[in-house]
């Protein structure tokens, strides 16, 4: 779907059935950028509001291409998230 739209996303970690909540922002074909963000689901910390992820695509040497993504953490009040969420937040955006 376009913007705006919540997918439910079920996966199977360790042996465990779990769900994450994946609000599509942007999807722009015209300049291969798709943003969306991560707004709820199991593990989902009560500090943060939201997780966005930020991916455009480019042209790259050889036919290549280039790939970009980034990662804002939108917290709840003065909340900070930790190291370890983000190495494993940004892992499971990757």
């Amino acid at each position: 779907g376009g913007a705006g739209t919540i997918k439910k996303i079920t996966f199977v970690e360790d042996g465990e059935t779990k769900h994450v909540l994946h609000k599509v922002e942007l999807v722009d074909v015209a300049n291969l950028a798709y943003n969306y963000s991560i707004v709820g689901g199991v593990g989902f910390p009560d500090t943060v509001e939201k997780i966005s992820f930020e991916a455009k695509l480019s042209a790259g040497p050889n036919g290549g291409s280039i790939a970009k993504l980034s990662v804002k953490y939108y917290t709840k009040g003065d909340a900070a998230p930790t190291e370890e969420q983000l190495k494993t937040d940004k892992a499971k955006g990757d």
